[in-house]
């Protein structure tokens, strides 16, 4: 089970939570079951790469001696590699830098959770992306 430290695998295991209970079968399928298990370690591997990128902002010195932290992070795309930027700013003089990481762990989640939610919409109809989201939209203490 993924820990709430993963905000992403948390999220999809808690949406296919409430898949599999208003669907039994599917704890017996057992390509749901594979593919259930590839999207949820793809999503802990880019959680995990996500905190390398961090560590390594935070190991970095802003050229005036002071410590840098993350302020704002992004995906984008640039001749067709996926990358994680990251600027920081110094906690010294205010100044910015700008980190961007190429993202592999990115990929392969977009691609494992595009492959369950092919086949359960597929095999089953379902899609979870839209009973999480409803899910979510419907709790309480929701914003927006």
């Amino acid at each position: 089970m993924s820990s709430p430290e993963n905000p992403m695998a948390y999220l999809l295991e808690f949406g296919l939570r409430k898949v599999e209970k208003e669907r039994p079968e599917l704890t017996n399928d057992e390509k749901y079951r594979d593919l259930k298990a590839i999207l949820l370690q793809d999503a802990e591997g880019h959680f995990r790469e996500i905190q390398a990128t961090y560590a390594t902002v935070l190991k970095t010195q802003c050229q005036c001696g002071g410590q840098l932290e993350p302020v704002d992070h992004e995906f984008g795309k640039a001749e067709g590699t996926i990358y994680d930027s990251v600027i920081a700013k110094c906690r010294a003089c205010g100044a910015t830098q700008a980190f961007q990481f190429p993202k592999e762990g990115f990929i392969s989640e977009a691609k494992s959770a595009m492959a369950l939610r092919d086949y359960l919409k597929g095999a089953y109809g379902i899609d979870y992306a839209e009973m999480v989201m409803g899910e979510l939209r419907n709790r309480p203490g929701k914003t927006g």
